[in-house]
């Protein structure tokens, strides 16, 4: 026996009428004849006149009394215009209308419509969950729903009620995927089911919450009670529609990103602002909130996490596209916006701007979090930064276009802060030495600085912070800048060679012809004019993701690293780029360039050819000239090419407000790289000489046809504060007697204000970076070492520094050690390369110099405190213990050789040259040496040796390894 629908009256729709006509009235009726269906219904019909059915058309009336029942039946029945069949809808009973009245009409009864037969037939189901039939405001809502549509089809079974319910939830509030569907009404949200996100979503869709408040009441209610149950939206959903009943749905999530910077992530104490803030909040939800008291609180946090959730993933929908004008990363990039935006405005209302400082996801949180980072670096300390900027990357909005530039530039500001005091020579005791230390270390501190004093910061007290670092770190950098002029004006003087030092006229004979002898591959050498150490460091590191760079320099005797060499002087185009081309010190144009180059004798049966600006212009898509594009192609050809776009946007100021380079800035550097990569051509990228930029400059007073930006003729006035005099072959002007007077001081010029300038003798200028690639897996030449980072240890943030940052530790760079006495060397063993060295890598080794008679060149004499720390290492009973864990014994002379080369590589290392510093076999994997590595070393599960990202590069973590093998070497 089948459970039927309540029999009190109820409001009946359009469609309801429709489908029980069609279902059940002209059963048994012969054609032709009038005939009158009352219906027990609440006299009330909003619907037309008439409706339509599948045998032809009815005409609808209401009959709330037992005289109006009469009228209409005998009206009717009497005339012979209009539809055959009269609906009447009456909630009188039977013995109220009489048996005369009943015999006139259609089964002389009054019917009762059973809508949930009508529902289940809707769904093809066979049977109706009991649960429903307690739902009476449901029937009718379903049927009324069903216009012009059809329900999902079971194909027999039980129409549960969560079935039936979801369904009518997500057509009456415009959820779906069929796009539009029907008259009047449209899928506003796209989803599958009623998931909080979902449900939020449309909370903020247009017209959402507008079309739930146009249902009747008993719906309305009976909705918001479903959609708030443990198994559908839980207490979000209560929250939800308390919000929307109240008719603040609209800014339901602004509303709920307020709730939990109030609930969630409150003081322990709360403050009194906070509780009255609450109180505020708590009022949005109407005279009825679904629970009081600490349940209610309970209810707010909760709703808070939601809402901070789905604005969480809203906000990487967003940034995770790469092309902006995606429509779903657009609308939710829009969405998120709108929230945020409404969330501080509630947050001024309710007063809980205290609160919102506290949130890791609305813009004042993000603010306080930047602020907190400006308190941490204004005390110089390390460890509060490293917290400090780790809360910052954690805050949810750290990932969007706007704050990625400014916590990188807080980052800038935190490596700033950990470079390491040094003494006023930083390595000058020698030119060589300044020359590789300044694109080793203090070119990344050019570039720290380039980043912060291109950008600043909105927040006061960050900009106040930034302020005092740049402050401090000028100071010491123009310590730096003119102790290295002295010695460098000494060294040209002195007119002796270089030695083992590489210079630009040096540099084809040195780091090319050897190349070139040795293996088969094409020569790409691409010359960025301008190009400073900084700008290298920058670009260095997004080449590394993409090829395998190389110290170039054969038969070198210390550890592999970025090569350095020093331009000619002035450092000018004119003289250090001609000088670099022809292999010989000389001064010229790009005529000369091109004859010069192609003629060195080393090339043999091969050709050499250069290519400038005019070379590089394509026609019909093309990327370059054809000229370039035939040397490219041929396998027979050395090319060179001249990008000069750093100094033309320095000498137009098209820089000036941006401190970053990276590849795609350099016009035509990647369609080179490409054509490299593709044929397989090994790659050199190097300058001229690099520049300076103009941050805070002054002009200096010159004779009057200066001409030059950092140089004027010796002569007239003497030197003055900014500036010393050099003279010597390397100081290539002729004209005036090979004697110049050059701007050591980085803030000055003596022409008219530009972006930058070159022409200078500071380091930037002088010190030319080599970066030398090949794809991965090619071989290298004759004693090319493939290369680990080359930043120094101070710039490396990892999870645990940089998303804090402990300070160097005793073995750093730049730590001050006292310096035992020497006997005094001959002058000839003062300028051998591994003073350079020793100088430049202090923190790889410890370096003991003593005074070399009355020159400034030092002799280092070399200790590897590594060694120590490794054989402690080997000795300790932990890593014995860790030996014992694995099922083969693992050859300890090489993991003694792999721990000293990561530690020399400062930490990390492609497992390809970690293949090469233990001599593994060619035909066995390196990856399973790797993986064994990574189970002696870790340990309690921390990564002291882990695997980065991209597969081929490992890191060790000293301070861990320290830790964890209890090390005190």
């Amino acid at each position: 026996m089948s459970i039927t629908a309540s029999t009190s009256a109820m409001r009946l729709s359009t469609a309801t009428v429709t489908q029980y006509l069609a279902s059940k009235t002209t059963t048994g009726v012969p054609s032709g004849r009038r005939i009158v269906v009352l219906l027990r219904a609440e006299p009330v019909w909003h619907g037309p006149e008439e409706v339509a059915w599948s045998d032809g058309r009815a005409r609808v009336t209401v009959a709330p009394s037992v005289l109006g029942v009469h009228e209409h039946v005998l009206r009717h029945l009497s005339s012979v215009q209009g539809p055959e069949i009269l609906v009447v809808l009456t909630d009188r009973e039977e013995a109220e209308l009489g048996p005369d009245l009943l015999a006139k009409v259609h089964r002389q009864r009054v019917s009762s419509v059973n809508v949930w037969d009508v529902v289940r037939e809707a769904f093809g189901a066979t049977e109706t969950d009991r649960r429903l039939f307690t739902e009476n405001w449901a029937a009718e809502a379903l049927a009324d729903a069903q216009t012009g549509k059809d329900w999902p089809q079971l194909a027999g079974g039980m129409l549960s009620r969560n079935t039936a319910l979801s369904a009518l939830a997500k057509r009456r509030l415009g959820i779906g995927r069929t796009g539009r569907d029907g008259d009047d009404e449209s899928v506003l949200v796209d989803g599958d089911g009623l998931d909080v996100h979902t449900l939020l979503r449309w909370s903020s869709a247009r017209g959402g919450v507008e079309r739930f408040l146009a249902l009747r009441s008993p719906e309305r209610e009976g909705l918001a009670r479903f959609l708030g149950e443990a198994d559908q939206c839980g207490d979000t959903g209560k929250i939800l529609f308390s919000l929307v009943t109240a008719e603040h749905g609209s800014d339901a999530v602004a509303f709920g990103l307020v709730c939990a910077a109030l609930w969630v992530h409150a003081a322990e104490d709360t403050e009194r602002e906070d509780y009255q803030a609450r109180g505020r909040a708590e009022r949005w939800l109407g005279e009825e909130p679904p629970a009081r008291d600490r349940e209610l609180d309970a209810l707010m946090a909760k709703f808070g996490s939601a809402c901070e959730e789905f604005v969480a993933a809203e906000i990487a929908q967003g940034q995770s596209r790469g092309d902006e004008f995606d429509l779903p990363a657009a609308a939710a990039r829009r969405m998120t916006g709108i929230v945020l935006d409404r969330a501080a405005v509630l947050a001024r209302q309710f007063g809980a701007e205290g609160a919102a400082r506290r949130s890791p996801l609305l813009v004042a949180g993000l603010e306080a979090r930047f602020e907190a980072v400006g308190v941490a670096l204004a005390s110089g300390d390390p460890e509060p930064i490293a917290s400090a900027v780790a809360a910052l990357a954690d805050h949810r909005l750290a990932t969007s276009r706007e704050s990625r530039v400014r916590i990188e530039r807080v980052r800038m500001a935190q490596r700033l802060v950990r470079w390491p005091a040094r003494g006023p020579g930083a390595g000058a005791d020698t030119v060589a030495a300044s020359v590789a230390a300044h694109v080793a270390e203090n070119g990344w501190v050019d570039l720290a600085l380039e980043h912060i004093e291109a950008g600043g910061d909105t927040d006061p007290v960050l900009r106040s912070a930034y302020a005092s670092i740049v402050r401090d770190v000028r100071a010491r950098r123009r310590v730096i800048d003119e102790d290295f002029a002295r010695g460098l004006a000494a060294w040209t003087a002195d007119g002796r060679g270089p030695g083992t030092m590489v210079t630009v006229e040096s540099f084809l004979s040195t780091v090319v012809k050897p190349m070139v002898a040795d293996t088969k591959r094409a020569m790409l050498l691409i010359v960025i004019d301008g190009m400073s150490a900084a700008i290298a460091a920058e670009l260095g590191e997004e080449l590394r993701e993409h090829w395998a760079e190389y110290d170039p320099l054969p038969d070198a005797t210390d550890p592999p690293r970025r090569r350095a060499m020093a331009a000619a002087l002035p450092t000018t185009t004119a003289v250090s780029r001609t000088s670099l081309f022809a292999g010989r010190l000389m001064t010229g144009g790009q005529a000369d360039e091109k004859r010069l180059f192609a003629a060195q004798p080393f090339w043999g049966p091969r050709k050499a050819a250069v290519f400038h600006k005019d070379d590089l212009r394509g026609k019909d898509a093309e990327p370059f000239g054809p000229e370039l594009l035939a040397a490219l192609d041929d396998d027979g050809t050395h090319v060179a090419v001249v990008l000069n776009v750093i100094d033309d946007r320095l000498a137009k100021e098209q820089k000036i407000g941006d401190g970053s380079w990276h590849l795609a800035e350099i016009a035509g550097l990647t369609q080179l790289l490409q054509y490299a990569a593709q044929l397989g051509r090994v790659v050199i990228i190097t300058s001229d000489h690099g520049h300076v930029v103009d941050r805070d400059g002054r002009r200096v007073d010159a004779p009057p046809g200066t001409t030059a930006d950092r140089y004027r003729p010796a002569g007239g006035r003497p030197p003055g504060d900014t500036e010393i005099a050099l003279a010597g072959a390397r100081v290539v002007a002729p004209e005036h007697r090979n004697s110049i007077v050059a701007l050591w001081d980085r803030d000055s010029r003596y022409t008219s204000k530009k972006a930058g300038y070159h022409g200078g003798v500071s380091p930037a200028e002088v010190a030319v970076p080599i970066l030398a690639f090949l794809p991965f897996g090619a071989t290298p030449p004759k004693g090319w070492r493939e290369l680990g980072t080359q930043q120094p240890e101070w710039w490396q943030l990892s999870l645990r520094d940089g998303r804090g940052g402990a300070s160097p530790g005793p073995t750093a760079a730049g730590t001050s050690r006292p310096a035992p006495s020497a006997p005094a060397k001959t002058a000839a063993r003062q300028t051998r390369f591994q003073t350079e060295i020793a100088q430049t890598h202090d923190s790889l080794f410890e370096i003991s110099l003593a005074a070399a008679g009355t020159g400034a060149l030092l002799e280092p004499v070399v200790a590897a405190p590594h060694e120590a720390l490794v054989d402690e290492l080997l000795r300790s009973e932990t890593f014995e213990a860790q030996v014992q864990l694995l099922a083969r014994r693992p050859d300890r002379d090489r993991v003694r050789q792999a721990v000293l080369a990561l530690l020399d590589a400062g930490g990390t290392l492609p497992t390809t040259a970690l293949a090469q510093r233990v001599k593994w076999p060619a035909t066995r994997s390196v990856e399973s040496f790797a993986a064994v590595l990574r189970q002696l070393l870790n340990r309690d599960g921390e990564q002291v040796l882990e695997a980065l990202p991209d597969g081929r590069t490992l890191r060790l973590d000293v301070g861990l390894l320290r830790l964890q093998f209890g090390l005190r070497g």
